[in-house]
């Protein structure tokens, strides 16, 4: 028999992404069926990434046909106009594009494209934790649930409607190279490590900024546990590949750079910063779309709060922690000579008074980050009132840094967990929550203290242009995927046959808690004050009044209303990566001058004077007046509006009118 037979199923890579992909399926069903023409989510920000693939592979694909020219226009957009490199006023999406390449080539279906995108999201997450957790354990079977944990965690269902956040599946391809890169020493491997980091950062700035700090510290846990620190080759190679990664983003980065210099896109306010962070009780809420725990696990459900790590996830995350830190107990005992271990009488006294208050510290910790308080005897014993969080936090670190000074096992015991994969992973894990509480941490709605995220907002560059601190729970969630995986490995390795079971169990456990089908598409928005938009797009086709558009001199410059209303204006742009004439409106992560300038006179009704001025301030050369997206007669009025000041209307596609503004 061939030895490729010979192997387990779950040993083979091929195999395993072909069962990622069938769950990826049956996990967001109906989406396969349909995912030509409706759009998995809602239809907001999905529609504003379909215009990104659209702008971004038109000017590649022109490229490709020889006009060299379209390269250089690639960060200036068609939305906002006349602002400049309006691309960079959100994420560039780059490596989705070329992923969706040649479906938009082949069918200029950019609904297809974006859904094939998305459900790819799944299955390369599950692939590459796959890939690490069987590096790390060398366990096909607790690999496989660790992918499983990783591609379907409750967090990427609440972020459905966010591409650019599921695109999270290069984090463990990222890991996965370095980790090869230590135990081989192959540039190879290392290569790919930093390829993978690349296309990262390059998919989300989120991600840029968030998960870069966590890769650095793995490859610096892997050095130090090898004892790698002075090894000149291993940091030449480092030292190299950050370089090559450094300068291939900076290329990207350059344009945000450009457009901050310009002041388009500034500082983002604390206070909306925090209206994007958790509250501790977001680890205790699910999304709401989980049928079997979205109305059972609801601690504090909000916006952006929706954190829950699942119970199964949670368990063998738990189970992989526990089993670390036995081992490192057993094996400080192991090691530990009599003479090492004696200690004068003063210093066990003292560990003891150390362990004593440590006890009730803990205690008032975990009551602050439940309850947001905790008992009044423990607030006088420990001196809180303010920021109880932050100083209890500290109070705890500095009683722990005096046990590990006076009790060497205690010393051999923090090394060996923090030396393991498990101590790495469930510290970072952590921290990456801890960075989810935002500038301010809060506590069932009550603030407990400064938050780790304070720091890097004041002192690290670019984290002061971050809006979402909570999208660190997507980091969270691949640590803990990690630790899954290594609590599946325990259990196999201590009771084979009755360890396979219990992961074959909560491998289903955990699609059940994630469960969500049917899952939505096409999800309506509207603005207040207007019609509901139409339930479907017209997508390549175009509507008739976009096709009249599409052949517009290349001069033309077009204003749609209803002006500002977030919901239109999201299918404005998306209609314009078809048309791709430059248009005045616009949607984006940031508003320039000259769009928030003349949007209070046009938005909703604009009449009178000011109005007038603002519209023809624009340098548009074309209106559009989508009557049927008004309630009443306001779009009626809106069109007489520009009958009065002279524009000829150059069709009646009703319930959409086009007018030729005069110069």
């Amino acid at each position: 028999m061939p030895s490729f037979l010979r192997r387990p199923l779950w040993g083979r890579p091929s195999i395993v992404a072909l069962l990622y992909l069938a769950i990826t399926l049956v996990m967001t069903w109906p989406l396969v069926t349909i995912m030509d023409h409706r759009i998995a989510g809602d239809m907001g920000d999905p529609l504003f990434v379909c215009w990104v693939l659209l702008w971004t592979s038109g000017q590649v694909l022109r490229v490709l046909r020889g006009d060299l020219s379209a390269l250089s226009h690639y960060w200036n957009a068609n939305i906002f106009f006349p602002a400049p490199l309006t691309l960079a006023y959100s994420e560039h999406l780059t490596p989705q594009m070329l992923q969706s390449l040649p479906i938009l080539a082949a069918t200029g279906n950019v609904v297809l494209a974006y859904n094939a995108v998305l459900l790819g999201t799944f299955v390369l997450s599950g692939l590459g934790m796959y890939l690490l957790v069987r590096e790390l354990t060398g366990q096909p079977l607790a690999a496989f649930l660790a992918g499983l944990a990783c591609a379907f965690a409750p967090y990427r269902f609440d972020q459905y409607s966010h591409l650019e956040v599921l695109s999270s599946q290069w984090m463990p391809f990222a890991l996965y190279g370095f980790r090869r890169f230590f135990v081989t020493r192959r540039l190879r491997a290392l290569a790919g490590g930093a390829a993978a980091l690349v296309v990262q950062a390059l998919s989300c700035a989120y991600y840029m900024a968030y998960f870069t700090p966590f890769a650095v510290a793995y490859c610096l846990h892997e050095m130090i546990t090898r004892g790698l620190l002075r090894d000149g080759r291993v940091w030449r190679a480092l030292v190299a590949a950050g370089g090559a990664a450094l300068a291939v983003v900076g290329v990207f980065l350059w344009p945000y750079y450009r457009v901050r210099q310009l002041g388009d896109v500034g500082l983002r306010d604390l206070a909306r910063v925090q209206s994007y962070s958790f509250d501790t009780h977001a680890f205790a809420t699910i999304t709401q779309s989980s049928r079997l725990l979205g109305s059972l696990v609801n601690a504090l459900p909000r916006n952006e709060g929706q954190g829950f790590p699942g119970f199964t996830i949670a368990l063998f995350a738990g189970i992989a922690t526990a089993v670390w830190m036995s081992r490192a107990v057993m094996d400080a005992r192991g090691t530990g000579d009599e003479a090492g271990d004696r200690t004068s009488w003063w210093r066990r006294v003292l560990a003891v008074v150390c362990v004593v208050v440590l006890i009730p510290m803990l205690w008032a910790l975990g009551d602050v980050l439940i309850h947001g308080e905790t008992t009044r005897g423990l607030v006088k014993a420990f001196a809180l009132r303010r920021d109880a969080a932050t100083r209890l936090a500290d109070e705890i670190a500095l009683v722990s840094a005096a046990v590990l000074l006076l009790v060497p096992r205690a010393r051999r015991i923090a090394r060996g967990i923090t030396r393991s994969p498990a101590g790495f992973f469930a510290c970072a894990a952590l921290v990456a929550a801890a960075l989810c509480l935002g500038p301010t941490m809060y506590a069932n709605g009550r603030p407990i203290g400064p938050g780790l995220y304070t720091v890097l907002y004041r002192w690290v560059p670019g984290f002061d242009g971050l809006r979402i601190p909570s999208l660190n729970s997507m980091i969270a969630s691949v640590f803990l995927s990690i630790l899954a995986g290594l609590g599946a490995a325990a259990l196999i390795t201590r009771w084979r046959r009755v360890g396979r079971l219990l992961v074959g169990v909560g491998m289903i456990a955990m699609l059940a808690e994630s469960w969500t089908v049917p899952t939505d598409t096409n999800i309506l928005l509207r603005g207040a004050g207007y019609a509901w938009p139409p339930a479907e797009l017209a997508g390549r086709h175009l509507t008739p009044v976009y096709r009249l558009v599409r052949n517009l001199p290349a001069e033309a410059v077009v204003a749609e209303f209803p002006f500002g209303d977030p919901a239109n204006e999201i299918r404005y742009v998306f209609y314009s990566g078809y048309h791709r004439k430059p248009i005045v409106n616009g949607y984006s992560g940031f508003y320039p001058e000259n769009y928030q300038r003349v949007l209070e006179p046009l938005s909703h009704v604009p009449a009178g004077d000011e109005a007038w001025h603002a519209l023809t301030s624009t340098g548009a050369t074309h209106a559009i007046v989508h009557e049927g997206a008004y309630l009443d007669r306001d779009g009626r009025e809106v069109s007489a509006w520009l009958r009065a000041h002279g524009e000829r209307e150059l069709a009646d596609l009703h319930p959409d009118h086009l007018f030729r503004l005069r110069e």
